[in-house]
């Protein structure tokens, strides 16, 4: 069964680097004003956090994950936390994506390695459809999270055209 202690604090910044990823991916679609895209991180976060607390009773995942996103993290975990990141942001920079498809593709790619570590310690595929599911809700949520093509609030649209294209295309994919 998946507990907490199941991966290290570097698996544990990937597997809750994969929603983010999603859900920034969402954002990037149809970028919004300064306040929709508050709005939009946000949601990111708080749509996430629903989703584990709503199922962490019945997924061992989802109540490792719950754990994990609860528990305050040690000294040492801190600064392996920032190694990580540090990694992470060094990557991003010598390999920034240049189009909306090479995104795609980097979101992709971490999504499948996210989707392989977790079958490789153990997830059931319930458990692996779960986390996918939780995605698909970030997404969702992200996209509904503030109005596209309006001025000062008024008009507009809740979820873009550009918005719905990436929304399919996460279903299709994590579907």
């Amino acid at each position: 069964m998946i507990t907490k202690e199941s991966f290290t604090v570097e698996e544990w910044a990937q597997i809750v680097s994969a929603p983010a990823s999603i859900g920034a991916l969402v954002v990037t679609a149809d970028p919004s004003g300064p306040m929709g895209l508050i709005g939009e991180f946000r949601a990111i976060m708080s749509s996430m956090q629903a989703y584990v607390d709503a199922h962490a009773a019945e997924s061992g995942l989802m109540g490792a994950l719950k754990e994990y996103m609860t528990t305050q993290p040690t000294e040492q975990e801190q600064e392996q936390l920032k190694q990580w990141a540090s990694a992470q942001q060094e990557e991003m920079k010598a390999n920034r994506p240049n189009t909306p498809e090479e995104l795609q593709q980097r979101v992709r790619e971490t999504v499948t390695n996210v989707m392989a570590l977790l079958r490789g310690k153990g997830a059931t595929e319930d458990e692996v459809s779960g986390f996918k599911t939780m995605m698909i809700n970030i997404a969702e949520a992200v996209a509904e999270a503030s109005k596209e093509g309006g001025f000062l609030g008024f008009g507009g649209v809740r979820v873009s055209d550009k918005e719905q294209s990436i929304l399919t295309q996460i279903r299709a994919e994590l579907g």
